[in-house]
């Protein structure tokens, strides 16, 4: 079994990924997401002095907001919209989103969310000049590197981006052997990427889009892995339908002999909490159940408060399971984690 980490702000330090790896970690990711060319570098520099070889998670096809911390908007508020323009020559509130390919598919009337729980934006104009106005519908904050969706309509958009491409190059020179891509929707997609990646490197297929749900017997035929999103899964459809996928797509791989690893929603309680939720426990255990080899960590351990600790209690859960599995009743004589990875509190709660 697997477990792979995200690395972010709350993980890239050389003590912390040797605890990391201590504690359990088998895959460490780089998510170009939430990269840039200058801080893929200095990831590569400080994981590899580690002695650890990150993977990449592509950045895919995903509108990202771009350019700024905060904005807040209100109900009713008339604001631009731009694509890739940094500094465009205008002295009003505007929002800049990346991906310049999607500005032609995006028609007067659509509605753009943007982040799970954010802004709701109205297409009211499109510019000759290369915007578009819009109407707030809803009031709120928006922050940088959020991904936006157009409701109801689904663009095509190249499925390795300009910077996925240059930074696959890159990472495969330092001996990257793993990537995943992000948001393959079919065989066509999955295709372009292991093409990409060539043989000698695992190509773990996301599945996050409503597409990739329908085509995932096509998907699974040319991926090594598959990685069930669900948190981007449920940007295209409705929360109560995301356990139904997934056990789905679990099932149809396993028939394959194709791994499937989850993501999101792991431990949330403890990005904040040095205890985990029962549910969060019991989600962990059905995973396992299903015949889940892999779980990742990814906010948790990139921006959370207990990266170590989150890691560490995932690994204890699948020995906890192990020993299930093997027939044995409660935990018998597992050794817990070493204290000075879990903390106190949660040993003593194990």
């Amino acid at each position: 079994m697997e477990i792979t980490v995200t690395i972010g702000p709350a993980s890239i330090d050389p003590q912390i990924l040797n605890k990391l790896r201590r504690a359990g970690a088998s895959r460490f990711r780089i998510n170009l997401s939430h990269a840039n060319k200058n801080s893929l570098y200095e990831y590569f520099k400080i994981m590899k002095s580690c002695g650890i070889t990150p993977c990449i998670d592509t950045q895919g096809p995903q509108i990202r907001t771009k350019g700024f911390n905060i904005l807040k908007l209100n109900e009713g508020e008339k604001i631009r919209i731009y694509f890739e323009q940094s500094n465009p020559e205008y002295k009003g509130k505007y929002i800049n989103l990346s991906q310049i390919s999607a500005f032609d598919q995006i028609e007067i009337g659509d509605i753009i969310r943007m982040d799970f729980d954010g802004l709701i934006a109205k297409i009211t104009e499109k510019s000759s000049e290369g915007y578009f106005k819009s109407e707030i519908l809803t009031s709120g904050f928006l922050f940088k590197n959020k991904g936006v969706d157009i409701i109801g309509k689904t663009l095509e958009l190249p499925i390795l981006s300009d910077f996925d491409t240059q930074s696959i190059n890159y990472a495969l020179e330092q001996g990257c052997n793993v990537v995943f891509a992000s948001f393959v929707s079919n065989a066509k997609e999955a295709s372009i990427v292991k093409d990409f990646v060539g043989s000698n490197c695992k190509l773990i297929s996301k599945v996050e889009t409503a597409n990739g749900v329908s085509n995932i017997d096509e998907i699974i035929n040319l991926s090594e892995e598959i990685l069930i999103d669900r948190g981007d899964l449920s940007r295209e459809t409705s929360i109560p339908l995301i356990p139904i996928a997934t056990s789905k797509i679990i099932e149809r791989a396993n028939k394959r002999n194709c791994p499937v690893n989850v993501a999101t929603n792991i431990l949330d309680s403890m990005m904040q909490n040095s205890m985990p939720s029962r549910a969060e426990v019991s989600d962990i255990f059905n995973l396992l159940n299903s015949n889940v080899k892999g779980i990742v960590l990814a906010a948790e351990v990139a921006i959370g408060d207990n990266p170590v600790s989150s890691t560490a209690l995932v690994k204890y859960l699948m020995k906890v399971f192990q020993n299930h599995k093997k027939g044995l009743i409660g935990i018998g004589n597992l050794e817990k984690p070493d204290k000075s990875l879990i903390g106190e509190e949660l040993y003593n709660w194990i």
